[in-house]
């Protein structure tokens, strides 16, 4: 067909081509903007009006967040024996996006339970009286662990409250001591244990604590434990650390998981830390919190361990009871307000990088459900909080599988849900009294909880709250409000105005978390 067109047109037609793709390219992008521009438009029509702040989130960076999490000690065996609905409900509950979406999990690495009274805090070991590993003995703790995995948690962590009775100064797992001539063999079974977990399961676990609580051996033998003197600590990270360093280098040590900070942590730490080479060893610093402290003892731990140059983990804390460790058992809002503050005063006042509950289920309903349907929904004082989900002890004869939810359930829900691991965390200021917030930003997207401890009667609150933001055109995602009446309720009256001001109204005893992510365009 070209054969047919004159020379001099067929040299117009090819001049003429490159200008009509120009044209083209020009009315796409013509197009593209004004879309793009309309759909701007529309988000700013959708938010509220410029408004002033009454509040701000301080643009400074504090510590990045590595996770919330809770233990999976002494329920895994119990509620393996449930039925497989049941135990799928656990991982819902626990580690899906629809339950707590726990960002660490804690697995106890057991010790064989020899003289331990309480057969369900028995947890069974792997290392064989002949010296040799079966590590088909722990089907219930390998089966949560594995969920835990499976569902993505990205914080696993193995920890022991006793070594096997081989290496224990009474042969018991209870009521002794680490022998010291049996910390290298000590050592080594650790060792054996990341990788064999690894190598049989293909699960690695990214931190290990050789001890737990090391002032108390657990005389009475409910549980398992053990005492590790403060220099045999030092003694057996610097053992420790290299051979994991060699022979499971995924695997990190943190330490020393001392009951309380005041009395224990504090004064404990100077005489171990630097002893050995001990310090290059510890990835984390890790404390309980039973002594239940307040910002002031909280504030010194964080200069502490900034001093050190090191980081921080709050990796137990439960069971009080109004005043002090205890029994009651309490799963209304009085003890979900007390969870929301710990976690903030964790956080802000303690520099903690993790916060993590200490067991996620417990029996400890101190009372028969069965028998009295309604009772785990009242506070009563044979029980513990000790759970953040309970379930009935009696399940195998009365057949009762169900789970009891609590308002602790709900609030850890609203920091572990929002406050998610690679975040840096940041303080809110401004606030009135009675309320605190804290927010947390990950590659544009925030996170504010704003916990309001004011009386139930107290009046509504309006709050304003500014956004130190580098993007504009944010849009809130997810919300979610917990008081006595309501758990993970739609925040509904929260906005984000064309000037990128969160705004909310707060009713005393309630938390609210609300996440607002980027859309398009940027400062």
């Amino acid at each position: 067909m070209t054969d047919d067109v004159e020379p001099a047109a067929r040299e117009d037609i090819a001049k003429s081509q490159p200008a009509s793709r120009l044209l083209v390219i020009l009315l796409v992008i013509s197009a593209l903007l004004f879309v793009s521009l309309a759909v701007l438009k529309i988000e700013q029509l959708n938010k509220p009006p410029t408004i002033t702040p009454n509040a701000k989130i301080d643009a400074a960076d504090l510590q990045t967040i590595d996770g919330l999490g809770a233990s999976g000690a002494w329920w895994s065996g119990p509620i393996y024996l449930m039925s497989k609905l049941s135990r799928a409900r656990v991982g819902e509950l626990l580690f899906s996006k629809s339950g707590l979406a726990l960002s660490q999990f804690r697995y106890n690495i057991g010790g064989g339970g020899v003289g331990v009274t309480t057969p369900w805090k028995a947890p069974p070991t792997f290392l064989q009286d002949n010296g040799s590993y079966d590590f088909t003995s722990d089907p219930a703790g390998i089966f949560f662990l594995k969920m835990a995995r499976q569902y993505g948690v990205s914080g696993l962590v193995g920890f022991v409250n006793s070594a096997p009775s081989q290496f224990t100064t009474n042969g018991l797992n209870c009521g002794g001591k680490l022998n010291p001539q049996d910390i290298n063999a000590y050592a080594r079974y650790l060792v054996n244990v990341v990788k064999g977990i690894k190598s049989n399961f293909g699960i690695d676990l990214s931190y290990v604590s050789p001890f737990n609580e090391p002032d108390f051996s657990m005389a009475p033998c409910k549980q398992e434990g053990m005492r590790v003197p403060i220099v045999e600590r030092a003694r057996l990270i610097s053992v420790l650390g290299p051979e994991l360093a060699r022979s499971a280098p995924w695997c990190h040590i943190i330490a020393d998981e001392s009951s309380q900070i005041a009395f224990q942590m504090l004064p404990e730490l100077p005489k171990w830390i630097n002893r050995f080479g001990a310090k290059k060893y510890v990835a984390v610093l890790a404390h309980h919190s039973y002594d239940y402290p307040g910002p002031r003892v909280l504030s010194y731990m964080k200069k502490q361990v900034f001093k050190l140059g090191m980081k921080s983990w709050m990796t137990e804390i439960c069971c009080y009871n109004g005043s002090k460790f205890g029994y009651q058992y309490d799963p209304t809002m009085r003890q979900g307000m007390w969870l929301a503050k710990s976690i903030y005063n964790d956080f802000v006042f303690g520099g903690d990088s993790a916060f993590d509950w200490w067991t996620a289920i417990s029996p400890n309903l101190g009372c028969d459900p069965a028998a009295a349907p309604t009772c785990p929904d009242n506070a009563n004082i044979l029980g513990r909080n000790d759970g953040l989900i309970y379930y009935d002890i009696n399940f195998l004869n009365d057949g009762n599988q169900k789970f009891y939810l609590t308002k602790r359930y709900f609030v850890f829900g609203n920091f572990s849900k929002f406050v998610r691991p690679g975040s840096v965390l940041h303080v809110v200021s401004g606030l009135p009294k009675g309320i605190v917030a804290l927010a947390t930003e990950k590659q544009g997207s925030w996170s504010l909880v704003v916990v309001d401890d004011r009386p139930p009667t107290a009046p509504a609150q309006a709050l304003r709250i500014s956004i130190p933001s580098k993007l504009r055109f944010l849009r809130i995602s997810a919300t979610a409000l917990t008081n006595a009446k309501v758990s993970w309720a739609k925040v509904s009256n929260a906005a984000i105005s064309s000037n990128d001001i969160i705004s909310l109204t707060s009713f005393g005893q309630s938390v609210s978390s609300i996440e607002v992510i980027p859309t398009l365009g940027h400062r």
